[in-house]
């Protein structure tokens, strides 16, 4: 009876002591990957507000090697964090922009958080060609219009004659940009404000930032398809 009692206790010890394995599977989304989007709502900074929320949808499946990680159709959920309108005395970088920030991903229901960072605006979601070169990313999440600069100030030649100009504001208007002198140095400011607009449709070229962990019962092989 002794040895009886004593092998029932071994098999106790041996059973607590085997460490639990989860019945969940996960396969992990990775840092690195690269997602096509495209947005559900439109985005405006003439209207939008810090806070607001907007839905993009998965356009392209994404693969990891045979496994289909996120269908076509997911849903992926952000917000606007800063909203800043143009001005007119916006000066080299002070135009419109806003801060997008994508959240999360939606599968099957369930809401899994993710951060992505932008590396491309397109007009079309379908045609790589298309990319929008009136907007530039900032950080991967700000956007705001692209104003070059450069090229403006280099037509318009301006001097400042060792800062003999001094109070000469706006003195010209070229290409829709007007130009001054102010303590001898070249100011550019928006004739007209631009804000940032983005149609609904509009595809997205983006990059997850952080590791995004689903159960594996979420993904599908890719010789099942996607639901």
């Amino acid at each position: 009876m002794k040895r009886l009692l004593s092998l029932i206790a071994v098999a106790a010890f041996a059973l607590l002591a085997t460490p639990v394995v989860s019945a969940q599977s996960l396969t992990e989304l990775i840092p690195g990957t690269q997602v096509r989007l495209t947005l559900v709502n439109g985005l405006s900074t003439a209207v939008a507000h810090e806070g607001d929320p907007f839905t993009a949808i998965v356009s392209e499946p994404v693969f990891q090697g045979n496994t289909i990680i996120l269908p076509a159709g997911t849903k992926i959920h952000g917000t606007i964090s800063h909203v800043y309108r143009p001005r007119y005395f916006s000066m080299f970088r002070g135009g419109a922009s806003m801060n997008v920030n994508f959240t999360s991903i939606e599968l099957q229901s369930r809401i899994f958080p993710a951060r992505m960072s932008i590396l491309g605006i397109y007009t079309s979601t379908t045609d790589a060609s298309k990319k929008r070169k009136d907007l530039k990313t900032i950080e991967g999440v700000v956007v705001e219009p692209n104003r070059d600069v450069k090229t403006v100030v280099s037509d318009v030649a301006l001097g400042t004659a060792g800062g003999s100009l001094v109070g000469v504001v706006f003195s010209r208007v070229v290409r829709g940009t007007v130009l001054g002198l102010i303590g001898g140095g070249a100011y550019v400011v928006a004739k007209k404000g631009k804000d940032v607009e983005l149609p609904a449709q509009t595809g997205m070229l983006v990059r997850v930032d952080t590791t995004v962990s689903l159960p594996s019962s979420l993904v599908h092989s890719a010789s099942m398809g996607a639901e």
